[in-house]
């Protein structure tokens, strides 16, 4: 069994696609493009967006960027959206997948988008450039999409296929950015807002300047702070996440 990247909250499926294996898919509940805040305002979240749409022929899109910049919460996003479609999709977070053989990107081309992040972490190796070479070309061939992630600008991926190299880039590159503290804010709200209750922004800054700014971080805050409130019957206010966080962290 090939197993995806498991977060607390999650939606799981399992998607029987070869006799040899199946794959469980494990999606954050809220990774939507809903919950997504795009810094640079271009046409990256509209092009993922029709994604959901059927089309004959190939589409592919390559996402690079540092950590903490949502590569992963749009893959899970792409996912999440297509769930509710006939369209089968698959996540595949391949820091999990190191240990396991390249096989684990064998008949992924009967799936209709397949979705891997970090792909950097397994370039550079004959066994994997081989597998991932082959599977660009069935994928092309059988008119399905393909969204890749990495932290390096694929131009500058090392590979030992050079026909590899020119592959990673026969769709779009998209670079994806930090975001800025208001952002970060534009963000926590908006993932307050999907599960049912609204954060101002005294305890945006709050959390923002007491605790790690790394967006997973305080959207895990978030699901504490939604937690208690729902126990305690509270609404989230600063008092209320002074004495929450103080006490628990």
């Amino acid at each position: 069994m090939l197993e995806a990247l498991r977060e607390i909250q999650v939606m799981s499926t399992c998607l029987q696609f070869s006799p040899q294996y199946s794959l469980d898919i494990a999606l954050r509940q809220f990774a939507t493009f809903g919950t997504y805040v795009n810094p640079e305002k271009n046409e990256l979240l509209s092009v993922l967006k029709e994604l959901i749409q059927p089309v004959q022929e190939p589409r592919q899109y390559f996402l690079w960027g540092a950590a903490q910049t949502g590569k992963s919460h749009l893959l899970q996003a792409i996912c999440n959206q297509l769930a509710s479609t006939d369209q089968k999709a698959v996540y595949l977070a391949v820091k999990e997948l190191e240990n396991l053989d390249s096989n684990a990107l064998k008949d992924l081309q009967q799936l209709d988008v397949i979705c891997i992040d970090d792909v950097d972490h397994i370039l550079g190796t004959k066994e994997w450039d081989h597998a991932l070479f082959q599977l660009i070309n069935e994928l092309r061939g059988a008119n399905k999409s393909l969204v890749m992630t990495a932290t390096l600008n694929p131009n500058d991926v090392y590979t030992t296929l050079p026909d590899l190299a020119s592959r990673l880039v026969w769709g779009p590159v998209y670079r994806l950015n930090s975001l800025a503290d208001e952002q970060k804010q534009d963000a926590i709200q908006a993932h307050a807002k999907v599960r049912g209750f609204e954060i101002s922004s005294e305890v945006c800054g709050y959390l923002l300047k007491r605790y790690p700014r790394e967006l997973k971080k305080l959207v895990e805050l978030l699901d504490h702070l939604d937690q208690q409130s729902l126990a305690q019957q509270r609404k989230v206010t600063l008092p209320f996440v002074k004495s929450v966080l103080d006490n628990a962290i």
